[in-house]
């Protein structure tokens, strides 16, 4: 082969899908252990409902998806929202409370107390900080501690399900430690991306779920993407890789991207680049729990907005609830309403250890404390995930760094997926297209020609 991609989640099948697209006489394969392509991406019909058991939305993006998208031609299944779904709620004392939409809207929230709002103000007078730092810390330092202890948990818990004084902030939001740099404030900078027009990133989600990502890059591929093919072992040979199946069969290629979890990177990579390996090995996951429900729309009060998230300590265990049937209604029957909790990661390991029934008993609890929904769902589902999302802890950029250089004198080898450079979906389809082009451009003039 000239290029094999070890791994067939979204990364892996969108590098290959835009390298073949690149160079259509490029001898790229896809290999992947399980049945199916995919990975986490998958949708099941559960009553009726159709329900994502892993990222369940897309931002719709210049960079990644929209082109991924348009070339597939899902462009007109991307289903429109029922209604704005841009507002997103924190629970606060049992209540939801809107998250303001701009820095000026945090002067009328009761998220902040009087004297918390005016030390938030004074962000622009923060002198910028070089290095890394926690998002807490960073919050801290930029808007205060108050500020800080009352919306760290809320960005961090629907990305990454983690502790925000754990987490690098630089690794997991580039882009405020970006506006930091530039404008040396974060509301200086938000303030000058609105008056230059920048658009506004709209979520959505596909026509039946997220599974019709995943098929329609599988059926681009063809004979390109094999199944069942677990890789046992890689290693150099005449300047090149040999890549051994669990089954016996083997492949020889130019170029490797290992598309996996960092803890089977580090697998196969122990017996040819220790070093790489250990690095790969010392990033922590958390196991997270997916706990889908639907009810009767005459059982639940109108619903606006996006969802919900809930900081520790407010009486609710779901991390956050996606009212996924606002967002995109082919997701439920007519007259139905499908919620998406996320629950468990790094502040509430506990749930991941318990029975199906007592994990929708606790996402039923935590729907009739903030919404008031009582009712007996006519649908229920979980979906557990071991080791289910990275952490990136402190360091962790410096971290994917050396071992990316500890590979150097092996034949071209490539680090991709959610373990290295972004935790999304817009983040897992942007990083396709940019190894694709890395690809091509190593294998100039190299690649295998028709």
């Amino acid at each position: 082969m000239d290029v094999l991609v070890v791994g067939g989640g979204l990364t892996g099948l969108t590098t290959a899908f835009w390298l073949s697209r690149l160079d259509p006489a490029a001898r790229v394969v896809v290999l992947e252990a399980s049945p199916r392509a995919g990975g986490k991406a998958s949708t099941v019909d559960v009553r009726g409902f159709a329900v994502d058991t892993g990222p369940g939305t897309l931002v719709l993006e210049p960079e990644g998806t929209a082109p991924l998208l348009g070339t597939l031609g899902l462009t007109g299944e991307v289903a429109p929202p029922a209604t704005e779904v841009r507002r997103r709620y924190l629970v606060r004392r049992g209540r939801l409370v809107p998250v303001p939409s701009g820095p000026l809207g945090f002067l009328a929230s009761p998220l902040l107390p009087p004297l918390a709002k005016a030390r938030a103000l004074l962000e622009p007078t923060v002198a910028p900080l070089a290095g890394d730092e926690s998002v807490h810390a960073f919050l801290a330092r930029r808007f205060g501690p108050v500020a800080a202890d009352a919306l760290a948990e809320a960005l961090v818990s629907g990305v990454a399900a983690g502790d925000p004084r754990d987490l690098s902030v630089a690794a997991l939001f580039p882009q405020l430690k970006g506006l930091e740099a530039q404008h040396g404030s974060l509301l200086r900078g938000l303030a000058a991306a609105r008056k230059a027009g920048a658009p506004r990133r709209r979520v959505a989600c596909l026509r039946g779920g997220m599974r019709r990502l995943h098929e329609a890059l599988a059926e681009a591929l063809g004979e390109r993407l094999v199944t069942g093919a677990e890789v046992a072992s890689l290693r150099p040979l005449a300047g090149a890789w040999e890549v051994a199946a669990a089954d016996g069969r083997a492949w020889l290629a130019r170029s490797v991207v290992l598309a996996t979890p960092a803890y089977a990177a580090a697998r196969l990579l122990e017996p040819v680049a220790p070093e790489a390996a250990a690095l790969l090995a010392g990033v922590p996951y958390v196991h997270v729990d997916v706990v889908a429900l639907g009810y009767r729309r005459a059982d639940v009060p109108p619903l606006e907005g996006f969802g919900f998230v809930a900081p520790r300590g407010e009486g609710v265990r779901s991390l956050g609830v996606v009212y996924a049937s606002t967002v995109a209604p082919d997701l439920a029957p007519e007259g139905h309403v499908l919620f998406r909790a996320i629950a468990g990661g790094a502040l509430d390991p506990a749930f991941h250890e318990m029975d199906e029934g007592d994990k929708v008993a606790a996402v039923r609890a935590d729907l009739a404390l903030t919404l008031g929904v009582t009712a007996e769902p006519v649908a229920a589902h979980a979906v557990s995930w071991r080791r289910g999302i990275p952490q990136y802890r402190l360091g962790h950029a410096e971290g994917v760094g050396r071992a990316e250089a500890a590979l150097a004198g092996l034949p071209p080898l490539w680090l991709a997926g959610d373990a290295y450079r972004g935790l999304g979906v817009a983040d897992r389809l942007r990083e396709g297209v940019r190894l694709a082009r890395e690809l091509a451009a190593a294998h100039a003039g190299s690649l295998t020609s028709a």
